[in-house]
């Protein structure tokens, strides 16, 4: 077997291979953080910064896409930083490999990778422990390669499909979280008026419901999370890259409405049998009802009516996740360094890290001291 290894590192040459790309998603059952929409979207929203620079290594058999390996160079600090394509905004990130293929594909997609341009540190996370990838690069970091296991891990919940029914779910509920369903939908009828699910379709228009719920979500982490990327730098990206998102991917918006007004939106995406919650919000005005919780409750109903495998939550261990779900996903990745300034520059984050975790630990110390006294 002779197959042809490509380097793509302009939008343009990315666009070109969208058929190719989207017949080998196809085959691969892959998720849409590995779609071509989802990764195209991603390169129209970096635009021309400089600081982002895709890199990409497709396998060709003959006129056949039988292998993508989609990553990306920043630049942070002066350090060349190899990543996932939009792996700040993905959940889950692998590569695609036709599975009738052989694991040399894999392979051959990784040293091309690494012929192809030095990189001072490699940062590749949101893998999944049935990823193509994961084989491969578990084998590199038992050697003396440049990778090695990541410290951080993220727990991604669901909700594995188990019922005949949404109204089967319902009821498996317990009963205080049915009680406190029911309670929210009055509230909010209290509130606002008659309670409804609404669900917009990709072809229908998303940017004014969107607009809103970006708005609800700045609001809440201001107070939550003070410190969140999204409140600077990433906010921009994150708000191009889910406009053109909802005009390309599997992309359904659920609506929770009081007398048709909107009071909580999620954007899921809904393919191939499943459904992945990427970004929910509420209007705060009605936070006493508990919106959001309402609209993942129906709709999760809505997703079993209509028999698909699972609804998954993905990153974040946020409280509701574990009172609905019953399974998870633990996700890792794989750091590494190619470069003497890439060695210094991890060693220097982790003794900032060790650094900072024993000044907290002292502070815990002095804590308890005096409470004690």
């Amino acid at each position: 077997m002779s197959l042809r290894y490509e380097v793509v590192t302009d939008a343009a040459r990315f666009e070109q291979a969208s058929d190719a790309w989207n017949d080998l998603w196809r085959r691969c059952d892959g998720y849409v953080f590995q779609s071509h929409a989802w990764l195209n979207s991603w390169l129209i929203a970096t635009g021309d910064q400089p600081d982002f620079r895709p890199l990409v290594v497709l396998a060709w058999d003959e006129h056949m896409l039988v292998g993508a390996l989609p990553c990306a160079v920043q630049r942070r600090s002066g350090l060349r930083l190899l990543q996932w394509a939009a792996q700040r905004f993905s959940d889950y990130c692998d590569c695609l490999v036709d599975p009738t293929y052989p694991d040399a594909v894999m392979v051959t997609l990784w040293k091309t990778l690494m012929q192809y341009g030095s990189y001072d540190l490699i940062n590749l996370q949101q893998i999944r422990p049935g990823a193509r990838c994961r084989p491969y690069f578990e084998s590199l970091a038992q050697g003396h390669g440049p990778l090695q296991h990541s410290d951080r891990q993220e727990r991604c919940m669901r909700i594995d499909n188990q019922w005949a029914s949404g109204q089967a779910f319902f009821r498996s509920l317990n009963k205080k979280g049915r009680n406190n369903h029911t309670r929210g939908k009055r509230l909010l009828t209290e509130l606002g008026g008659e309670v409804a699910l609404q669900v917009v379709e990709p072809d229908e228009p998303l940017e004014e419901a969107l607009n809103t719920a970006l708005q609800w979500k700045l609001a809440w982490l201001r107070s939550a999370d003070p410190t969140s990327p999204l409140l600077g730098r990433d906010y921009p990206l994150f708000k191009t890259l889910l406009t053109t998102a909802c005009r390309t991917t599997p992309i359904k918006l659920f609506l929770l409405t009081c007398n048709g007004r909107m009071v909580a939106a999620s954007f899921n995406f809904v393919y191939n049998q499943r459904m992945e919650a990427y970004f929910t919000a509420y209007d705060a005005a009605f936070e006493r009802a508990s919106p959001g919780t309402i609209l993942i409750v129906d709709y999760a109903q809505w997703a079993f009516d209509r028999e698909l495998r699972h609804v998954d939550f993905l990153r974040g261990e946020e409280p509701f996740k574990f009172r609905l779900s019953n399974a998870e996903t633990v996700i890792s990745g794989f750091d590494g360094t190619c470069t003497l300034m890439g060695r210094i520059a991890a060693s220097g984050h982790r003794w900032l890290r060790q650094w900072r975790a024993s000044r907290n630990h002292a502070t815990t110390e002095v804590a308890e001291v005096e409470v004690a006294e």
